[in-house]
């Protein structure tokens, strides 16, 4: 039996323009719970499309939305990388929250996991802190414990928008952020850091929804977010029942080779979380839900689900 996609939109948080949206829906009732996927920087929701499908015909429903400035919800290509004009970290939590609404609303006795997956991830940090009392479970994939120049890049992203207005690709900024990311792999592409597939990564550089650069603001939004949830007060505001899994490989280098995300976990700890797990895989690069063990990974991930329902 097959999987239902839908695809709608609802208007964002910011300004009210369509956020693309898709659900998947499980071959045969009854639904065991709903998973929203909050995706990653340079990618959309339906790069998710065979993990999406895999958790429907374990009866989830799955949906999620393009990021705003990704996807079929930036407005046509230049407006990719660009989050908003101001304050687009904030809107991309509520945008998660609005649409967290809306299903919880369609699927009412369904309980609700939300998936985060890399700057998705500190999006997905940020709404636990603030509404993370909605969930029954989180999933934080490929997520930082901190980046130390956060800072510097906030600095530089305000001063590229006060010359320039921060519109446009920043190439200085990329290299900040990502120009260390492939030093430990042999260098077949600038994108080896996402995964060890290589079809995965030849498949990313052809697709122009991920192959291109965030514009100053874009980065100032990313950089704004990480710093807010490494604050060492953010893990305290999750709640204390909520059980969380974080899952990276061990050779991801926005996880800093996994110490990073052990900080998180460490964090969550200390805080008071009854149950926090943790779950590195060795060798594994980037995109663990596209790695070439992602079969391990998605039943990982099917089997913490049905061990919070």
């Amino acid at each position: 039996m097959e999987v239902t996609r839908e695809q709608f939109s609802f208007p964002s948080y910011q300004d009210h323009q369509p956020v693309a949206a898709y659900v998947y829906l499980p071959p045969q009732r009854p639904y065991r719970g709903v998973v929203q996927i909050s995706h990653g920087m340079c990618e959309y929701i339906l790069r998710y499309e065979p993990f999406c499908q895999f958790l429907a015909q374990a009866g989830f429903v799955v949906c999620g939305a393009d990021h705003l400035g990704h996807g079929q919800t930036a407005p046509d290509k230049s407006a990719l990388g660009l989050l908003g004009e101001k304050s687009g970290h904030l809107f991309l939590t509520e945008n998660l929250n609005l649409l967290c609404d809306l299903m919880r609303s369609r699927f009412a006795d369904l309980p609700y996991f939300l998936l985060g997956h890399s700057m998705g991830s500190f999006v997905a940090r940020d709404f636990l802190a603030k509404y993370g009392y909605k969930l029954q479970g989180a999933l934080i994939s490929g997520t930082s414990g901190g980046n130390s120049l956060a800072g510097l890049g906030i600095a530089v992203a305000k001063a590229l928008i006060f010359l320039t207005g921060g519109k446009r690709p920043s190439r200085l900024l990329t290299a900040m952020a990502f120009g260390s990311y492939n030093k430990r792999f042999e260098k077949r592409t600038r994108y080896d850091w996402l995964s060890r597939d290589e079809a995965v990564v030849d498949a990313y550089i052809a697709d122009a929804y991920c192959n291109f650069m965030f514009t100053a603001r874009g980065y100032l939004d990313l950089f704004t977010v990480l710093r807010r949830v490494s604050q060492p007060e953010w893990a305290g505001c999750v709640p204390k029942e909520l059980p969380v899994l974080l899952f990276a490989g061990e050779e991801d280098p926005v996880g800093d080779y996994g110490q990073g995300v052990k900080a998180v976990y460490d964090r969550l700890q200390r805080a008071g979380l009854r149950r926090v797990e943790l779950k590195l895989y060795p060798g594994g690069r980037h995109e663990m839900l596209n790695e070439i063990n992602r079969q391990e990974v998605y039943a990982d991930v099917r089997a913490f689900l049905e061990s919070c329902l």
